[in-house]
């Protein structure tokens, strides 16, 4: 009582909620399984086979969506009717150029440079799948031209893809010049910065935050960066092989320091395929295959050089013009490779890409 002045101190309720915290609970990803969530974000593998994997989903939800578009349409129509909001209504010649599909030409005088937002949808982390009706009358080309009466003349509302050239550009004048005259139904993507965030593996989360709308595009652009440091990086497959960093077995190190190379027509030095190997037993060089070399592209993938050095028949004949030995190399990227450092070079704005699984014989 002696705190309460005399009056019975009222029982306060326990808060019945918790403020919940953003990165404990992290958002289902847009457009990705958790299957092929799991499969992109484990470490090891191939990058490329990845990076396609990622791209052929995205690529088939956006074509899903354009499969729905007289739904999408319709259902555009029927959220407009019934919204309170008299600005979000669209004008009755507009609406109706919407659902019937055509349009006049005096349509495209009275509603020139204007665009509608029909749909839009999140399919891919972070960008949003965008349909829009889009009216041009044709600038000052058109203006030119004399028109015929079109009071009775009505032309279908084409369709434009997001698979043209100069995707994600702000309006068709910009696509496809300005001189171009209609109404036209256009899918376009759009960067969404605000959404998220996402648990994303760090190579799509660097991919798909690259500058542009387009995340079919920066997949592409990351695919080719890789594919430009996978050739680098094999173009210096003789230095490695005579550095034998990761080759245990010490007879094989020497073998292959000492292994001749030739310049190709490009001025690269490289392995020659067959050579001769003087004073060693044959059984402590031959018939394995040695890990030479690893070169990271990042902290989750590297790329392996492998080695092999065989017997080769060789006629009785030829003995003395034959090299008896010839050595295999191959690329693959590892399964479980070890943490690394450093980066190799790659990332997804300068370089790139796949891995090549088989074996090449130097030439």
């Amino acid at each position: 009582v002696g705190k309460s002045c005399g009056f019975a101190q009222q029982s306060q309720a326990t808060p019945m909620w918790v403020r919940a915290q953003p990165e404990l609970f992290p958002q289902e990803v847009p457009g990705m399984s958790e299957d092929l969530l799991a499969q992109v974000s484990s470490p090891g593998g191939s990058l490329e086979e990845k990076i396609e994997a990622v791209a052929d989903v995205f690529r088939c939800s956006a074509r899903h969506l354009e499969s729905l578009q007289q739904v999408l349409r319709r259902r555009a129509l029927e959220n407009r009717q019934k919204s309170v909001d008299e600005k979000s209504r669209l004008p009755d010649e507009v609406e109706e150029v919407i659902s019937e599909g055509t349009y006049l030409d005096s349509f495209l005088e009275a509603f020139d440079g204007q665009s509608f937002l029909l749909h839009s949808e999140e399919i891919v982390p972070s960008h949003e799948y965008r349909l829009a009706l889009e009216v041009h009358s044709g600038g000052a080309y058109w203006k030119s031209i004399p028109v015929q009466d079109g009071a009775a003349v009505r032309h279908k509302v084409e369709t434009v893809g997001a698979s043209s050239p100069a995707e994600g550009s702000a309006n068709i004048i910009s696509q496809f010049g300005a001189a171009q005259r209609g109404a036209v139904f256009v899918w376009r993507w759009q960067h969404v910065l605000d959404s998220g965030p996402y648990n994303l593996p760090d190579w799509l989360e660097k991919a798909l935050g690259a500058e542009g709308n387009d995340p079919l595009r920066k997949l592409q652009g990351e695919l080719e960066a890789l594919r430009r440091w996978e050739q680098q990086v094999q173009q210096e497959t003789c230095q490695y092989l005579k550095k034998g960093a990761e080759i245990k077995d010490i007879y094989i190190r020497e073998v292959l320091k000492l292994w001749p190379s030739e310049t190709d027509h490009q001025g690269f030095t490289q392995a020659k395929k067959c050579a001769w190997v003087e004073g060693l037993d044959a059984n402590l060089f031959t018939g394995r295959t040695v890990l030479v070399h690893q070169v990271p592209y990042d902290s989750s993938h590297t790329l392996a050089l492998h080695a092999s050095i065989a017997r080769r028949q060789v006629d009785e004949l030829d003995k003395e013009q034959s090299p008896p030995y010839r050595l295999t190399t191959s690329w693959k990227w590892l399964r479980d490779p070890r943490p690394a450092g450093g980066t190799g070079g790659g990332s997804a704005g300068s370089t790139g890409a796949s891995a090549p699984a088989g074996e090449s014989t130097p030439t």
